[in-house]
């Protein structure tokens, strides 16, 4: 016991320094639209205009930040392709639509019907600033 003791009292406590990792959520480079339909006039619709609600996008002047940015609307399939059933049909922002924040957005596929209502990723690039 006494032999244990003295080795105790002579010995250093090594202590490992732990390297801690940001564990913060990654950055999103992308903003929450609605897809709310096609531009349209009384008797006919354009199918290569679609017209999304950008999310806090509430008047023209916080629209225009967002002119010439990439959309992508991505929906799930049922036969795998590339090793995924996610698909995305790629589209960019043209110009602005009334003056409660609405954009219009051409698209290399048109958008089907059935994505009216749903969301769709309006990324932060190309920056124009």
């Amino acid at each position: 016991m006494k032999g244990q003791a003295e080795q105790q009292k002579g010995a250093t406590k090594t202590v490992k320094k732990v390297k801690t990792t940001n564990k913060r959520a990654p950055v999103r480079l992308w903003v929450k639209a609605v897809f709310t339909g096609f531009r349209r006039s009384k008797v006919q619709q354009n199918e290569n205009q679609a017209l999304l609600k950008i999310e806090h996008v509430n008047d023209v002047a916080s629209s225009r930040f967002y002119w010439g940015k990439r959309v992508a609307y991505i929906y799930k399939a049922h036969s795998l392709k590339n090793n995924t059933k996610f698909r995305a049909i790629w589209g960019r922002i043209s110009k602005s639509h009334g003056s409660n924040g609405v954009v219009t957005a051409r698209f290399g596929r048109n958008l089907p019907p059935r994505a009216i209502g749903s969301t769709l990723r309006v990324f932060l690039y190309p920056n124009r600033a």
